[in-house]
């Protein structure tokens, strides 16, 4: 019997949002198909300890720089250590302390890219998608787009979504326990965002368009339900709503499915491009309506018209419009979510991001 392929995933992040969803999920899944996975992640960050708490292999490494000799050192026993065959490195930092261990160990490396700001063009900055990488992994066809215009070979990109297990989010039933836990009348039309709380979300945008749309509906409430940094920012604009009673900040939470069996609508406000978002995917699988920006690969799964509502990015206006018509226009937003469930299905599945993960790693495993 073969030996497994070990797979050592680094995460230098300190929030909690779709990326380290995607390594926690792809650690957990892969083993089905022969791969054991390792995380490295800085120390007190929440990816760590959501790790451990499922009883996944991780390691705390500091991390305080790009060139961190004591972390280099700490993931050069922990590669020899763990017989690592690949590196999938998911963040800057982690990917440029890693990878060049990596080389010097003869380790196959491969660079996971799931934001879509641009990357650094001159010669050193891009090593890390150049010398140092052997394979990049983007999430979405957008970022692959933009890796591409910035120089980078596009033989070596290949876009794999992030997927969704579908059967988790399709058929939960609204029973209303979350509405009395958050506190929110049962019957009562429910907006909502899950979000990774940062500026690049958009969850500014997001209150403030809820602030407008509560002014005309005085039946409908709205949640946040995320948490990071612009948490205490976010808290400050939530004070000073005029319909604070009805906008609940719901904080993190593990029970998405259920949260999303109790919205009527699902909002994303992003403000810059990204890769595929896990909650529009998500939506689609629950066939909740969405509204969301045109911008990046969120374009890919909203699209405008036929599985979503769309507004430009940064426009409260606009988000308050495209919100108040999916509201009002049920008999469009309820196609939409045929067409986004579709969609799901079709090309967003876990069990099609698990494969072609596992036919890259193989593909590296074979020339190592």
């Amino acid at each position: 019997m073969n030996e497994p392929i070990r797979i050592l995933h680094t995460e230098s992040s300190k929030n909690m949002g779709g990326q380290e969803l995607r390594i926690l999920l792809e650690m957990e899944r892969m083993r089905d198909l022969g791969f054991e996975s390792i995380l490295a992640a800085r120390s007190d960050t929440p990816i760590l300890a959501e790790a451990r708490r499922r009883r996944l292999q991780a390691y705390a490494i500091p991390m305080h720089n790009r060139i961190d000799p004591v972390s280099m050192a700490m993931l050069w026993r922990l590669m020899r250590h763990e017989q690592i065959d690949i590196v999938n490195a998911h963040g800057s930092r982690d990917a440029w302390v890693a990878f060049l261990v990596a080389r010097l160990l003869g380790v196959r490396t491969v660079r996971s890219r799931h934001v879509a700001n641009p990357i650094r063009r001159h010669r050193i900055g891009q090593m890390i998608y150049g010398s140092l990488c052997d394979r990049v992994v983007t999430t979405s066809e957008s970022i692959r787009a933009g890796l591409i215009a910035c120089g980078v070979d596009a033989e070596k990109i290949t876009s794999v979504p992030t997927g969704i297990d579908i059967s988790s989010f399709a058929a939960v039933p609204r029973d209303g326990r979350l509405r009395q836990e958050l506190g929110i009348p049962l019957g009562v039309p429910l907006v909502g965002m899950i979000s990774v709380l940062r500026g690049d979300k958009g969850p500014d945008i997001y209150l403030a368009a809820c602030d407008r749309l509560l002014d005309e509906r005085q039946d409908v409430w709205c949640v946040l339900a995320g948490d990071g940094w612009m948490r205490p920012q976010l808290e400050v604009q939530h004070e000073k709503s005029r319909n604070r009673e009805r906008i609940i900040l719901a904080g993190f939470r593990r029970d998405v499915p259920q949260l999303l069996a109790e919205l009527d609508l699902l909002v994303l406000a992003a403000k810059i491009p990204e890769g595929v978002p896990q909650a529009i995917l998500q939506a689609h699988a629950a066939r909740v309506p969405v509204v969301a920006t045109r911008v990046g690969g969120i374009s890919e799964v909203a699209i405008d018209g036929e599985t979503a509502f769309t507004t430009e990015p940064n426009d409260v206006a606009g988000l308050v419009d495209a919100m108040r018509l999916a509201l009002n226009d049920r008999l469009r937003a309820v196609a939409q979510t045929a067409s986004g469930h579709a969609l799901v299905s079709g090309s967003y599945s876990i069990e099609s991001m698990l494969l072609r993960m596992a036919e890259i790693y193989r593909t590296l495993a074979d020339t190592k």
